[in-house]
Formats: C-alpha cells, sequence, structure tokens
C-alpha cells in the first residue's frame, strides 16, 4: 500500500499523521521538497515523488533537487524521455542510480507518456546504467463515478501497456486509486495507491463497497460573542440573509482565511451543545454569524464543532462538500490556515 501524504497528508497535518500511516504502508507525495520533509522527520519508509524535479525545475536549483532525491532514496515519476539526462547526470555525480517508475497516460490526459511512446521510453530507461526501472503507474479519471466503463478502458489500455512493456525484472504496477481500491479488486496488482480513505472520508457518493470509515479531523472554535436582534436584521457582506423573527445570533472564529469555503455561505451549519447553528449571510475572512436561537443555553466560550468527525452529521466533511458542489479532499485541503492550531487525540484520549 502506497499511501498519498500529498498536500500536508490532505490538509490533516503530515508531522501529525506520517508516525501512524508509515506504519502500514509506503508514502507517495506530489513535490520534492515533500520527500525532503518526510526523510527530515527520519523516516525511511519508501517514497514516491509525483513531480519529477527534473520536470519542472530549471538550472541549479533542479541539479540540487534531482540529486537530493537521489541521494534521499526517493522514487521519481518519469513522464517523458527529456527527463532522463538530467536524472541519469546527477546519478552519475552521486555514484548510485536514480529509481524510477513511468507513468502511463491510459485517458486521463493529464501527465503521463502516451501508451505507444511507453515502450521507447522504457527501453531508454533500462539501456542506461544511471537509471533504474522499478515501476509502471497510471490514474484513473472516473472510478470515483457511478459509470465505470471508462475507468474499465483505462484498466485495459494499462494492462496492454504492460504486456509491451515488459521486461526481466519484476515490476510494481499501480493504478488504483481509493474508489478503485474499493470496488475494483482486479485494479490492484501488487500495489495500491489510495488517498482520501486513508483520512477516513468515503471518495465518492457512488462507491458500492463502502468501509466503516471514521474521519479523523475533527475541526472546533469558540462561540466569540452572542446578541438578541430584532426581526428584519440582515447578515453579514452584501446582507443576503435576512431574519423574519426576532433572533439570537453569534459569531465563530474562523472564515475563508482559514480555509472554511465561502461557497457554504447561508447553506452550512456548524454545531452548538449537539444542535444544528445555521450559518447566517456570507462566510467572512475571519468569522461566521450563525443562529442559536434555538440553542438558549448557548454562551459566550461555548464549543462549536465546525466540522464533525462524525460522518452522518450535517457539517460532517462529506456533507459540507456536497453542500459546497465539491469533493471532501477540498473541504480538508483547503483547512491549512496558520490560525489553526492542530492537536492529536488518539483512542485513549
Amino acid at each position: 500500500m502506497c499511501a498519498a501524504v500529498k498536500a500536508d497528508c490532505y490538509g490533516h497535518g503530515l508531522d501529525f499523521l506520517l508516525p501512524t500511516i508509515a506504519e502500514q504502508a509506503s508514502v507517495f507525495v506530489a513535490m520534492p521538497e515533500e520527500a525532503v520533509h518526510v526523510r527530515r522527520m527520519g523516516r525511511s519508509v519508501p517514497v514516491l515523488v509525483l513531480f519529477s524535479a527534473a520536470a519542472y525545475l530549471e538550472g541549479p536549483e533542479r541539479r540540487e533537487a534531482i540529486t537530493e532525491m537521489i541521494r534521499l532514496g526517493a522514487i521519481q515519476t518519469i513522464v517523458a524521455k527529456d527527463e532522463l539526462s538530467p536524472l541519469a547526470a546527477a546519478a552519475a555525480a552521486v555514484g548510485m542510480p536514480a529509481e524510477v517508475h513511468v507513468k502511463v497516460d491510459t485517458g486521463m490526459t493529464r501527465s503521463g507518456v502516451r501508451p505507444e511512446q511507453a515502450p521507447e521510453l522504457i527501453e531508454r530507461i533500462r539501456a542506461n546504467p544511471g537509471l533504474k526501472l522499478t515501476g509502471i503507474l497510471s490514474h484513473f479519471a472516473t472510478a470515483d463515478e457511478e459509470d465505470l466503463s471508462e475507468a474499465r478502458r483505462q484498466l485495459d489500455r494499462f494492462r496492454q501497456t504492460v504486456r509491451t512493456c515488459s521486461g526481466p525484472e519484476e515490476l510494481t504496477l499501480h493504478i488504483a486509486n481509493s474508489p478503485a481500491l474499493l470496488d475494483m479488486p482486479d485494479t490492484h496488482f501488487n500495489m495500491v495507491r489510495p488517498g482520501i480513505i486513508v483520512y477516513g472520508h468515503q471518495p465518492s457518493p457512488y462507491v458500492r463497497n463502502r468501509l466503516p470509515l471514521r474521519p479523523a479531523i475533527r475541526l472546533s472554535g469558540r462561540l466569540l460573542t452572542i446578541k438578541d436582534v430584532p426581526a428584519g436584521s440582515r447578515c453579514g457582506y452584501g446582507l443576503t440573509r435576512e431574519l423574519t423573527r426576532p433572533s439570537r445570533v453569534a459569531r465563530v472564529p474562523i472564515g475563508y482565511g482559514d480555509g472554511y469555503l465561502r461557497s457554504l455561505s447561508n447553506r452550512a451549519v456548524v454545531r452548538i451543545h449537539r444542535q444544528d447553528a445555521p450559518i447566517l449571510g456570507r462566510v467572512s475572512m475571519d468569522q461566521l454569524i450563525v443562529d442559536v436561537t434555538g440553542i438558549p443555553q448557548a454562551r459566550m466560550g461555548d464549543e462549536v464543532e465546525i466540522i464533525s468527525n462524525d460522518p452522518h452529521a450535517p457539517n460532517s466533511v462529506e456533507n459540507l462538500a456536497r453542500l459546497a458542489g465539491t469533493v471532501p479532499h477540498d473541504i480538508c485541503c483547503q483547512l491549512k490556515g496558520r490560525r489553526m492550531e492542530r492537536v492529536l487525540v488518539t483512542d485513549d484520549g
């Protein structure tokens, strides 16, 4: 299993979660600097880097980054033949081969070598003593959708490419993301790359074989102020919400500056004393206005559950994603404001 810990573990906090994840899995990062972070944490777990430094850096910065990746033993993903020369040069300078996986574009049209071009690229790698091919991968575009026909076509292209590029070495083959891991067992090969399910969130409402996942994240704050306002009061920037009754409203110290999506304005709820408090008006940069009229026991300083770790709660990651018209990954990855303190809570409290 190669668990995705890129983007600070999808916004959950790499420093907190890597020790637990690394007990069970290799790790998959996007950027070389993320691989450096993993190694600086003292982790010798295998690291797969999606973006080869040879592809997106230039000059001395590129040489330094490639050299460091090789020294750290990170596996680098190759998508084009132009990446081979700088990798081989760095490997010669370090005195050890660069371990690489080749990514094949089986239909997503994002990154990867086209299937018909993969044999030539792989032969070039095999012929270069500074490079060591250990894997071939691809990525699904629609494995999280109800119709899996295109995912099946991608799988067929991947299998055909692997057959065409077969060689004497045993390669690590991987294409399965979270939804494919759950619903497409024939995609598992000899490695899988789970992402969002590692953090306890369902990858899609269309997944058939759901695991009993428990979300890893719970976000809370404190009520700043509470006041009574008359009927007809309007709330927030643009005055987009008018109150139809005398109401009791409160402020919560979080906003889009902390990654709480503005698209949740007038739609989402927070929870206070286990009761729903609807958001009134637009989400501001630093705060929300919420309706606590139906929660008479609410007091300044009370805890506010902004995001629940109960997957069935109206303010769970999955339900907030549905309200915002996005995916759980987006909700989590946005939560990266420096003003939020992260605390690790274990099962024993």
